[in-house]
């Protein structure tokens, strides 16, 4: 099959789980005949409609992936790189159906492949980002490239499980600008010693 039929197949896919909201009203057919190829080309080179929701899934990262690396790339301050990598993500996100998003938190062939393009592409990715956002002043340097790490990891880990909240809360900018607060920034006003409070809470006992 060639990529530009490949494609059609995708984009036709995407285009008919929008309008319904629902995966499964679309049967296979349905996405041949919008796609402009026989159902045989599509039960060939997808076999079922789980094959097919895990290839849009991959088509649907892997574009994702490409414009946060042009971001990264670019020559431009660190606010702008960090305004345009949550641009991405959030326009990924809204473009995914509940039931899509449902269906890739779930499936373990999906959750693999997520599992290393988040190793193999967006860590590094990360690292490059922390080391950047550094140099210019905007992450502060005395906190361990390991932690922040950690950070990021726990993030990904809760944005897994909380995806279709996640793609409610993208849709409102008010709420999406207080998530967006919250990760670069914190809860607290003010900062709170709270290994020094533990320490002389167990002096104390």
């Amino acid at each position: 099959m060639t990529t530009a039929k490949r494609g059609r197949i995708l984009a036709s896919a995407i285009r008919l789980w929008r309008q319904t909201h629902n995966i499964n009203k679309v049967s296979l057919e349905d996405i041949a005949r919008e796609a402009g190829v026989s159902p045989t080309t599509v039960y060939n080179n997808f076999g079922t409609r789980d094959g097919l929701v895990r290839e849009t899934v991959k088509h649907l990262t892997e574009a994702m992936i490409d414009q946060q690396r042009a971001v990264v790339k670019s020559d431009v301050p660190f606010p702008v790189k960090m305004q345009g990598l949550l641009a991405v993500k959030m326009a990924a996100i809204q473009d995914m159906q509940a039931d899509l998003l449902d269906r890739f938190s779930n499936d373990p062939v999906v959750s693999r492949f997520l599992d290393q393009i988040y190793e193999v592409e967006l860590k590094p990715m990360m690292a490059e980002i922390i080391s950047d956002g550094k140099r210019q002043g905007y992450i502060r340097p005395d906190l361990p490239d390991e932690v922040v790490m950690l950070y990021l990891d726990m993030m990904k880990a809760g944005g897994a499980a909380c995806a279709a909240q996640l793609q409610r809360v993208a849709g409102e900018p008010r709420l999406m600008q207080a998530l967006t607060d919250i990760f670069y920034y914190g809860l607290f006003q003010k900062k709170l010693d709270v290994t020094g409070e533990l320490a002389a809470g167990k002096e104390a006992a």
